[in-house]
């Protein structure tokens, strides 16, 4: 029995090391929320939010697209990451300094945010088809846990000592550069390589990344665009309500993380029947976790919200909550299937369905923007809704021309 245990926890370390990651980069939230004020919750979500959405030119796919297009040949894979990881650092500069155009109650505060996103998502997408290439899941999957216990402990000691926003997020960005020399050096990454033959690094670089780049913006706007409109146009009491639902609704996001980046490399270059059941027993999966944590959040989900947040107030994020929740599991289902169209060298034809779902998400804001929070979270649903219609649908027409 205990030799089974340890099999499934060995053949599913990978997956699991990337939700302990995931999961604790969420209770991180929980924690500061508990001793932040509503105020400074609310402009640490909003500016999150807002960096997250501007490094989407950072990684526009650019993780699946170097995976792909190099056919998994590691020595390729190296040197489109140190491109792509520089373009990042290089875009980041960019949004730091735009920032001073803009009025922010803190550009400081701002900047700090970006650096962190920086090294908490941004490099760990584009330094993550090496291990893919290399099948060196074991590895990642340790510094995937070392990650999530440090990022833990940082929120525990800036709990207990009531850190201000600014030291919480200096410690991580420490936390962040000693990782990201950590998995540069293990994966040989040769950043001034591409200084000294810049040409010859952008020659590499197809055409066919523009699939890529019109599916991730279109993705990018479609999943983003409610948040972004709450993060800029609404107060920020509102928006520590909605992101505080939100937060716990991206547990999802987790689920379709881990699962989407263990899928894709089989579903490369392998069988019709092969990648039929990989489609069914992923989407099964899926549907089965997700299913449950909606059936679980709409019993505990007010004293999940209280225990989680330690403040009253965010018990009204109640009804935003089951809302994202149905809308993620949707998205979830979608991913799947999407997996399979970029691997099948389809990803352009993902390009009109987002751009669909997207105009779809900005119809909703219009007409339901009266309604604050509300109108925001339902606008998100309905697309993510029509989303896992079109790529179902459009996957399963794909698999039976091949057949």
């Amino acid at each position: 029995m205990l030799n089974k245990i340890k099999n499934i926890f060995l053949n599913n370390f990978y997956p699991i090391s990337l939700y302990a990651r995931q999961i604790a980069g969420t209770l991180i939230l929980f924690i500061i929320a508990r001793y932040l004020s509503i105020y400074d919750f609310g402009l640490f979500s909003s500016y999150k939010n807002i960096a997250t959405f501007c490094f989407m030119f950072a990684n526009l796919e650019y993780a699946n697209y170097i995976l792909v297009s190099s056919k998994a040949n590691v020595k390729e894979v190296k040197l489109k990451i140190s491109l792509f990881i520089l373009n990042a650092i290089f875009i980041g500069i960019l949004i730091a300094l735009g920032s001073t155009f803009f009025k922010l109650d803190s550009h400081i505060l701002f900047c700090l945010v970006v650096i962190r996103t920086f090294f908490d998502g941004t490099f760990f997408a584009l330094i993550l088809p090496y291990f893919q290439a290399t099948k060196t899941f074991n590895t990642i999957a340790k510094i995937n846990i070392v990650y999530a216990i440090c990022i833990s402990l940082i929120a525990i000691f800036s709990y207990i000592f009531k850190l201000s926003l600014y030291k919480f997020l200096l410690l991580n960005i420490c936390l962040g550069l000693i990782n990201f020399i950590q998995c540069s050096y293990f994966a040989k990454i040769n950043y001034p390589l591409v200084f000294n033959h810049i040409k010859r690094f952008c020659k590499m670089v197809d055409k066919s990344i523009w699939a890529y780049i019109g599916v991730n913006i279109a993705s990018f706007l479609f999943n983003q665009l409610s948040s972004l409109y709450v993060s800029t146009c609404l107060s920020k009491a509102e928006a520590a309500l909605y992101f505080s639902a939100f937060t716990i609704a991206a547990v999802i996001g987790l689920l379709i993380a881990a699962q989407i980046q263990k899928m894709m490399p089989d579903l490369i270059n392998n069988s019709i029947e092969n990648i039929k059941l990989i489609l069914k027993r992923n989407l099964k999966i899926m549907l089965i976790i997700t299913g449950g944590l909606f059936i679980f959040m709409l019993l505990f989900g007010k004293i999940l919200l209280i225990l989680l947040y330690g403040q009253n107030y965010y018990t009204n994020a109640y009804p935003i909550l089951l809302i994202l929740m149905f809308g993620n599991i949707c998205v979830a289902e979608a991913a799947v299937y999407g997996a399979y169209i970029t691997a099948s060298g389809n990803q352009k034809r993902k390009i009109p369905m987002q751009l669909e779902a997207t105009s779809l998400t900005i119809i909703g804001l219009i007409i339901l923007h009266r309604f604050g929070i509300y109108g925001a979270a339902l606008t998100f649903s309905f697309a993510a809704l029509y989303i896992s219609y079109r790529y179902t649908t459009f996957t399963i027409k794909l698999i039976r021309a091949i057949e």
